[in-house]
């Protein structure tokens, strides 16, 4: 009697028709696709590169269970896939990781991930939560968590029908077990957030570089709570709208304010909230910084100023700290003789300051809706030329106004309706 077996499936020629079957695809102009195939053929795509991705995946936990790199002398898997791939060890350990614990435990992902469903790092997020479950969680509470947020990121359990990308997943994984058991959902969050506040511990940094121009650039990364306040508080700073409305309700066009895009307004923003730290005292600025001027660069507004730092930086900037920060400028006569060490009494203090909050409700440039907490009082009679430091000579200011003002391309005047305006000088 004769034994028969079965033919081992060749997975290989499979391969190699699906990429010719994509071959075919990329022959066709892609000017001849109307917008309706565009998204339908970019949706398939994404689905595709999902499936080649797990497919490569279930291959590399075989491999991995065969012990198959031993054959070649090769360190591990991931030192053998490497090679095969092109991609670096690392990557390919990251990946023999997720195929295994794919290949044993997550059978929900698995099985969304090879039918085009979820993408890598969808999947990656479900089971980076799902490994972290509580101790006490048993296999069937996992899998019912697993099962939510397969749902949340393929759309199927959304209110909206719309798929969950990984940063939203991220956030929703916090509360995975939320459903299945609250208590376990509390203790999952706390292991969650413990973890991430530990890893955001170890990689906060922040690099700064002077470019030897005038500006300095960096980078940084900081906590997730720390980027919020962070962005919160850019947000309330960002610059006044080139196009406004004045107190009568007529249409202004600011002339002083740039069309800029949103990065270079937080830019500004930054500088202004650099300028306001800590929040203490007058404008809420509680630093004091020795600044040095000539006597005839304080009056004109030309020249420079150096601050106790060494940092050299132009008397009009240092005229408009001298209305807000607390800011001590040492004026310098012939000879380099101090004439005046000014005092931290020029500034309007807190009395004067509820005095115009009642007075004026926001910025008073036309158009301007800073609210006036965020304001910087400014003297119009500059405090260098003689100006008095009394509700009659301020006016509140937000930080981009307030440094238009003192800018010699613009001049500040007031209309005869009561609003002001600032107007670049001809």
């Amino acid at each position: 009697m004769s034994v028969h077996t079965l033919p081992r499936p060749a997975v290989t020629p499979a391969v190699e028709h699906a990429c010719a079957d994509l071959d075919t695809a990329r022959e066709v102009p892609l000017s001849m696709i109307d917008d309706n195939d565009l998204e339908a053929a970019i949706q398939a795509a994404a689905g595709l590169e999902s499936q080649t991705t797990a497919f490569k995946l279930g291959l590399l936990a075989e491999a991995d269970k065969r012990r198959t790199a031993g054959r070649y002398a090769a360190t591990g898997t991931d030192a053998w896939a490497a090679a095969l791939t092109g991609d670096t060890r690392e990557a390919m350990n990251g990946g023999i990781r997720l195929a295994r614990l794919l290949r044993t435990k997550y059978a929900a992902t698995r099985e969304a991930f090879a039918a085009g469903k979820l993408r890598a790092a969808q999947v990656r997020v479900i089971v980076n939560a799902a490994e972290q479950a509580p101790t006490e969680a048993t296999p069937d509470q996992v899998a019912a968590a697993e099962e939510i947020l397969v749902g949340k990121a393929t759309g199927e359990g959304t209110r909206s029908g719309r798929p969950m990308n990984a940063k939203r997943l991220r956030q929703a994984a916090r509360r995975m077990f939320d459903p299945v058991d609250t208590d376990l959902a509390n203790r999952h969050e706390a292991i969650l957030l413990g973890r991430e506040h530990r890893h955001a511990e170890a990689e906060t940094f922040l690099a700064l570089h002077d470019n030897g121009d005038g500006t300095f650039s960096g980078r940084f990364t900081i906590p997730e709570l720390h980027g919020h306040l962070f962005r919160n508080a850019l947000q309330r700073f960002t610059a006044p709208r080139r196009l406004g409305r004045d107190r009568h309700g007529n249409t202004v066009v600011d002339e002083s304010a740039p069309e800029t895009n949103i990065y270079e307004l937080h830019g500004v923003a930054f500088c202004e909230l650099l300028e306001h730290l800590p929040s203490t005292g007058h404008a809420a600025n509680g630093i004091t910084t020795l600044v040095t001027m000539e006597l005839e660069a304080l009056l004109s507004g030309l020249g420079t100023a150096r601050l106790d730092t060494g940092t050299r930086i132009t008397a009009g900037d240092a005229r408009r700290m001298a209305c807000n920060a607390g800011l001590v400028p040492v004026v310098l006569g012939s000879g380099s003789v101090v004439l005046d060490l000014g005092r931290e009494s020029r500034l309007h203090d807190k009395h004067q300051r509820r005095a115009l909050a009642v007075i004026h409700d926001t910025c008073v440039i036309d158009g301007c809706e800073r609210p006036f907490a965020w304001c910087e009082i400014h003297h119009p009679h500059p405090w260098s030329l003689g100006g008095k430091t009394d509700l009659d000579n301020a006016l509140p200011l937000c930080f981009f106004h307030h440094r238009r003002t003192h800018d010699d391309r613009f001049s500040l005047h007031r209309h005869e309706h009561g609003g002001w305006r600032l107007h670049p000088r001809r």
